[in-house]
């Protein structure tokens, strides 16, 4: 029989970025619906999110240890420690009933708190390899749940998928329709305002090279970094496209509803998102991302027939146009990826973490 678990208090930590704060925002957002006291944990960067600041997040202020000089990993260490004894009072206060933690280095000490406590814990892994954090802590986890298959976990888990917002979640059930003859074709590059040159200048160098006919009828939204923007605008101006260009655009998920392809990272929530949305992408994984774990998230998509990865030092190559093209010109290819897409997507993430977290505070 079921314990009533209304107004069982549930701390989430996430890190600052995009890619933890979506999806513990999501979930936070469907878990209060619930009647779950929810309460935020992030680092300094998760402050300036404006879908997680309204919710009053709690600030741990840690760095991470993998890959820094001796002095960095001592001032890592203190951080940590002077954090834990901040997480403990904060979780004694609040009395917690269970921690859900969506990776980055601002969960350590928090989780450490929580094992000291015994309070019930509860780890997301979005990539297809555990992160540094998620590998320390993974043993401490009551339940440990992730958005794919983890390639290298020693401990069972439980394949839940990423939490994707709810707007993207009811894109779910549309039916993609790649472009028709004589309209707009559009392509949505997301960079990301932090992105590499890579993502900005040479994406769109790139995207000036395709024939005339095509580029006339080109309509790209491009995600870019600040400083490129005039540059990039100057290149689409020059070729005859048409063009939104922008450091970040508000209300995303809104373009998704016209998007023929994506080109874009491999982080886990993109990925999840244009699963979920049915949405074709080419897939550029960040050469230095920790473990490789955006290679290994675009060549599960290349595996299942969902997407495309290209390298980084293959995207100045004549593969990456002739890419383009081939997908451009076919809208039976790309319908079938859209389908692919949606094969592999788990648009029902987010319930399933609830059901999850429901259990464990129901033992």
């Amino acid at each position: 029989m079921k314990k009533n678990i209304n107004n069982k208090n549930i701390v989430i930590v996430t890190g600052g970025t995009g890619g933890h704060i979506n999806p513990a925002v999501t979930v936070g957002q469907y878990f209060i619906q619930k009647l779950l006291s929810v309460n935020f944990i992030t680092d300094k960067r998760g402050l300036v999110d404006s879908n997680l600041s309204k919710f009053n997040p709690t600030l741990i202020n840690v760095k991470g240890f993998a890959g820094k000089n001796l002095l960095q990993k001592v001032i890592s260490i203190l951080l940590i420690v002077f954090s834990i004894l901040k997480s403990l009072i904060f979780l004694i206060n609040k009395k917690t009933d269970l921690v859900l933690g969506f990776g980055s280095y601002v969960q350590v000490p928090v989780i450490l708190a929580a094992k000291i406590l015994n309070i019930k814990i509860i780890l997301h892994e979005a990539n297809m390899v555990l992160g540094n954090a998620n590998k320390y802590l993974w043993k401490f986890a009551r339940i440990r749940s992730s958005a794919f298959n983890i390639i290298n976990s020693s401990k069972n888990f439980h394949i839940v998928g990423m939490p994707v917002r709810k707007q993207v979640q009811d894109l779910f059930k549309r039916k993609y329709e790649p472009h028709k003859k004589n309209k707009k074709i559009n392509l949505l590059i997301l960079g990301g305002s932090l992105g590499a040159s890579i993502l900005s200048r040479n994406l769109s160098n790139q995207i000036c090279l395709l024939p005339k006919n095509l580029k006339n009828r080109l309509h790209i939204v491009h995600q870019a970094k600040t400083e490129d923007i005039k540059y990039i605008k100057n290149n689409y101006r020059e070729n005859n496209i048409s063009y939104e260009v922008e450091a970040y655009f508000i209300g995303i998920h809104k373009k998704f509803k016209n998007t023929t392809l994506v080109i874009c990272r491999a982080g886990a929530s993109t990925m999840a998102e244009n699963l979920t949305a049915g949405l074709p992408a080419i897939y550029i994984p960040l050469s230095n991302s920790i473990d490789n774990h955006q290679k290994y998230n675009a060549e599960m998509i290349k595996n299942n027939n969902a997407g495309y990865m290209i390298l980084e030092e293959e995207l100045l190559h004549k593969k990456f146009v002739s890419l383009i093209l081939k997908l451009l010109k076919s809208d039976k290819l790309l319908k079938k990826i859209s389908k692919n897409c949606k094969k592999i997507s788990n648009p029902h993430a987010t319930e399933n973490l609830y059901e999850l977290t429901a259990g464990v505070l129901n033992e």
